[in-house]
């Protein structure tokens, strides 16, 4: 009988406790993570919808809002400097797209002058809400933002539209379906842009009163 063969001994691999701990304490913190993300996504969401509430359009400036990443954390001041750049942005655009149209018109018509008329408008609002033009930083100076909210106040106290709508009959169809509708989602932008600069002014802290004048004693003679 042949001697029986030794079996390979088999080498057990350590345990790296230092690993498990970290498995372990992942583990255990991801879902505490994720509730705090939900909690403040709710939170986010519902100061979103608080600030839109007198926003003549709440379901477009929910979505107009929940659109800028930086929304979430801003306070009523914040809220209403991100709408301000949102549409000078958007106001830009609108503009430069109806310059393009007008360029190529030939027959400068009563439409055209509507056009040109209306896309100066827009690019006179443009003018009031780039705070950040010829800036270096970003903070936004309470000159530039008191100048866009006046302008804002003053041109709904005058009516004032950024639609081109009025300019609707005779255009040619890229016209009509393509930049009209710009002008009305530029228009809407600045009337949730004003209801937020409002609740701003709102939340702002009344100024400090000014202390009396110390009383002056008259010294006789």
């Amino acid at each position: 009988m042949s001697p029986l063969k030794e079996l390979p001994q088999t080498r057990s691999t350590p345990v790296d406790h230092g690993t498990t701990r970290t498995v372990n304490f992942l583990t255990s913190i991801l879902p505490l993570l994720l509730s705090v993300n939900l909690a403040a996504a709710a939170i986010s969401s519902d100061s979103v919808k608080d600030a839109c509430a007198k926003s003549p359009d709440q379901t477009f400036c929910v979505d107009f809002l929940a659109g800028i990443p930086e929304s979430g954390a801003a306070d009523a001041r914040g809220l209403a400097e991100l709408a301000i750049r949102a549409a000078a942005k958007i106001g830009a655009a609108v503009g430069t797209a109806a310059r393009l149209q007008l360029s190529v018109v030939t027959v400068k018509g009563p439409q055209w002058q509507c056009m040109d008329s209306c896309v100066a408008d827009v690019e006179e609002a443009v003018s009031h809400l780039d705070v950040d033009r010829g800036k270096t930083n970003t903070t936004m100076e309470d000159a530039k933002f008191n100048d866009a909210r006046d302008y804002i106040e003053a041109a709904e106290k005058d009516g004032q539209a950024w639609n081109c709508d009025m300019c609707r009959e005779g255009l040619p169809a890229p016209v009509k379906t393509g930049l009209l509708p710009k002008g009305n989602e530029f228009e809407k932008v600045l009337e949730v842009t004003g209801a937020l600069i409002k609740r701003a002014a709102g939340s702002a802290s009344p100024a400090p009163v000014p202390a009396p004048a110390p009383a002056t004693t008259r010294r006789e003679i």
